[in-house]
């Protein structure tokens, strides 16, 4: 959005809410902050508030949250007791592979953080406080990534690399001569420790 068009959507602001000032400070704070934003896309957010019965002038980060609902996929719409229902009725019917691909997001990031198999088990009660808890934090997390301006938006998370082990070095086989030997050598060994076991127990009893 450039600073002309921040200057019509304002304008469009202060004729739908009486009383809104326009200076060219804000002019230039709108256009800076809506700069990911068509014009287009910002009256539809407009309209979307006046529709909706909004009673005061919007601020920067409400045109921001409409335009996120008028235009996130139905997967992000979902609430809380709806990813609720989605994840029992899938743990419920499919295995763990299958029915994790078949999750909206948000329920899919929930479900991973409490565990498939305590969701199946667990006190259904208990569960679902901390899944409804879990649920809200994460979409209002997913907003705020939203709401931010494509420049503000922080770097994904990934976890490193772990390190590649060297591959474990096998002795290489014994020959059949190489085992006997070996044997062999090992039987000298025990007869000669029992022999003087022996010895010593010859002693003790002479004293």
């Amino acid at each position: 959005m450039t600073k002309s068009e921040a200057a019509r959507l304002l304008a469009v602001i202060s004729e739908a809410w009486r009383g809104v000032e326009v200076p060219e400070t804000k002019i230039a704070i709108w256009a800076e902050m809506l700069a990911d934003v068509s014009l287009d896309i910002a009256l539809r957010a407009v309209k979307y508030l006046i529709a909706t019965g909004s009673r005061f002038p919007p601020a920067i980060a409400e045109i921001r949250q409409a335009i996120v609902e008028i235009n996130s996929p139905g997967v992000y719409q979902i609430n809380a007791l709806q990813s609720w229902h989605e994840a029992l009725v899938v743990t419920e019917n499919y295995g763990r592979a299958e029915g994790m691909e078949k999750l909206s997001p948000l329920t899919r990031e929930v479900v991973e953080a409490l565990g498939w198999e305590e969701i199946q088990n667990g006190d259904r009660d208990v569960i679902r406080g901390h899944f409804l808890k879990f649920f809200t934090m994460a979409k209002e997390r997913w907003l705020k990534e939203q709401l931010l301006p494509a420049d503000m938006k922080p770097a994904q998370f990934k976890l490193p690399e772990p390190p590649k082990h060297k591959p474990v070095q096998l002795l290489p086989p014994m020959s059949e001569e190489e085992a006997q030997g070996k044997r062999r050598r090992f039987l000298d060994a025990v007869g000669a420790m029992t022999r003087e076991l022996e010895e010593k127990m010859k002693i003790k009893e002479a004293k």
